[in-house]
């Protein structure tokens, strides 16, 4: 069985959107979570933990690879 875990959680829909969407495009299967409840009820965010970024557990380093090498290339 395959795990999952929350990589990482957002306060921000596009932010999370743009990550998820890159970690796909990488061949990184993933999802959000409460993106909708945080959307409609902002001021329920923190109480929710945010939108949340689910990974399986054996992407976690390829996912944070990835995110490194996209922020250093996009900070250059």
């Amino acid at each position: 069985m395959k795990e999952t875990k929350v990589l990482k959680t957002y306060d921000n829909l596009a932010l999370a959107n743009l990550e998820r969407d890159l970690l796909l495009q990488n061949g990184v299967e993933c999802f959000l979570s409460d993106e909708n409840i945080v959307q409609l009820y902002p001021m329920f965010s923190s109480p929710f933990g945010g939108i949340r970024l689910h990974i399986f557990e054996k992407d976690t380093d390829l996912a944070e690879k990835i995110f490194n090498d996209y922020y250093e290339s996009v900070d250059k």
